[in-house]
């Protein structure tokens, strides 16, 4: 009996010690988790925050550290609880609001992300990290004005943050306010040399300025800092291609598709080199494998649609057109490629639906009228074609082909002293323009004029005929000269 109650006291000393043990527990698992996260251990930090409040940890400060630990592991969900738990026992703490706005973020929650930063800014005005990230937040939503003034009063708070500067010009860079963003690029990278994101940025900016020389010099730059950067050697690639080195190009999407083969822009963008340098078999393979990495890539479809027209192969390339026309059906360019390749396949009308679908997107592009307006004309729909002519001449007005195509489509609705007026602009402008002279002969000799008729004619034959290709049929030396002893009834309809 003497033994079993020594046992039981012993047994009773060691259970009361474990108590003792376990109560102070709880700080020792939060001490070492403090230690761990600032080792950047943030798995073994999680884990000993988890057994701190199991043992009864309870304070706000606890669900905030392992919130912090749960972020930099990608676990955003499990941060956005435990921040929201911390704000449960603090709602006045504004760096909670900034984490948690940063973890919804990570997800793609826009909205509730700018909720918890403007919160944080609604309890401390000068916390400048929170304006800079709900500046991230509105770029995120393509807010770009409400982000570049967030980064801005980030930047008045901190006038050496070089990430606010940076993101800055980023979404200037989007506003294509492209001269404001490099300077911003450039004031980051006084306070950073070595900022390899705002050589990278700058790079792609003095690309969109056409400066390929500058472009060039920041992107090696940038794969200076980093070797492994694929999209630096992809864009320096695309400036070589604007500076016409194509070997060079060549090497760089090289680079990068070694880096990162399933980088699609980098082999569409070889294919359009290797189209460029007349090898067309490399050209269909990358442009193909592009559209095998990216399905939804509608510059590869529209590239390799490009490549087969080239070739005489508009059969293959409509299929091409249509995918990309199917994934980007806002792209007047593309519809207009699209009319050419059916223009091809002796399809007029389809091409002119094509066209007018080009135009209604894009009124503006002087080609897109030229090819509507003499499909138009060649339709019998000379009352349109007039229209579409007399749009071409008021955006060129100083173009003498401009106002002779004008006036060939007043010619066929019968407008022809309005005709000859277009004409005798067109030759004001270009005193050697042969194909004016010559349809301004014509309407002469309609008008009953055959003195005018034949000094116009005799004036066109003395010119050489011009190169290139026309969309028009050319009027030749026998018509010429037929017309020339003919006399027409001089009437204007």
């Amino acid at each position: 009996m003497r033994l079993k109650m020594l046992v039981a006291a012993v047994f009773g000393i060691l259970l009361l010690a474990v108590t003792a043990m376990a109560e102070e527990s709880a700080e020792e698992y939060l001490e070492k988790a403090k230690l761990a996260q600032k080792m950047g251990d943030h798995v073994k930090a999680t884990d000993l925050f988890s057994k701190a409040v199991r043992q009864g940890a309870s304070g706000g400060d606890v669900f905030f550290r392992r919130g912090l630990s749960l972020e930099r592991l990608g676990k955003f969900k499990e941060a956005v609880q435990d921040y929201s738990k911390t704000l449960e026992l603090d709602p006045r703490m504004e760096t909670a609001f900034n984490n948690r706005g940063s973890a919804y973020y990570r997800l793609g929650e826009y909205d509730k992300a700018i909720k918890d930063y403007s919160k944080a800014i609604e309890l401390n005005q000068s916390y400048g990290l929170a304006y800079y990230n709900r500046g991230n937040a509105y770029h995120g939503k393509g807010d770009f004005d409400r982000a570049i003034a967030d980064f801005t009063r980030s930047i008045e708070i901190d006038p050496r943050d070089r990430d606010a500067y940076n993101n800055r010009g980023w979404a200037l860079l989007q506003r294509n306010e492209v001269e404001k963003s490099i300077d911003d690029f450039s004031r980051a990278l006084q306070l950073d040399p070595n900022y390899l994101l705002a050589y990278y940025n700058r790079g792609n900016a003095r690309l969109k300025l056409d400066d390929a020389n500058g472009a060039v010099k920041d992107l090696t730059r940038a794969i200076e800092l980093n070797p492994d950067y694929a999209l630096a050697y992809f864009q320096r690639g695309n400036a070589h291609v604007k500076k016409g080195e194509l070997d060079e190009a060549i090497n760089d999407y090289n680079r990068a598709v070694r880096i990162s083969p399933t980088h699609a822009d980098a082999y569409n963008n070889r294919g359009w080199v290797f189209f460029k340098k007349g090898n067309i078999v490399q050209a269909i393979r990358d442009t193909s494998k592009a559209i095998t990495l990216n399905p939804d890539l509608p510059k590869a479809y529209a590239n390799r649609g490009w490549i087969h027209k080239s070739v005489g192969e508009c059969a293959n390339a409509l299929p091409d057109l249509n995918r990309a026309l199917e994934l980007d059906p806002n792209s007047a360019p593309l519809y207009a490629f699209r009319a050419e390749c059916l223009l091809q396949m002796n399809q007029p009308n389809k091409a002119i639906k094509d066209l007018e679908r080009a135009y209604s997107i894009d009124p503006g592009n002087p080609e897109t009228l030229l090819m509507l307006g003499t499909l138009k004309e060649a339709s019998g729909d000379y009352e349109e074609a007039v229209n579409i002519f007399k749009r071409l001449a008021s955006q060129r007005p100083d173009d003498p082909e401009s106002h002779c195509n004008l006036g060939i489509a007043l010619g066929k609705k019968g407008q022809i002293a309005a005709a000859v007026e277009e004409f005798s602009r067109a030759i004001q402008l270009d005193p050697k323009h042969r194909e004016s002279y010559l349809r301004r002969g014509i309407a002469y000799d309609f008008l009953g004029d055959p003195k005018r008729s034949r000094a116009d004619f005799s004036r066109a034959l003395s010119l050489p005929e011009p190169g290139g290709v026309s969309l028009r049929q050319p009027v030749n030396a026998a018509v010429l000269n037929a017309i020339a002893t003919s006399r027409g009834n001089g009437s204007e309809k």
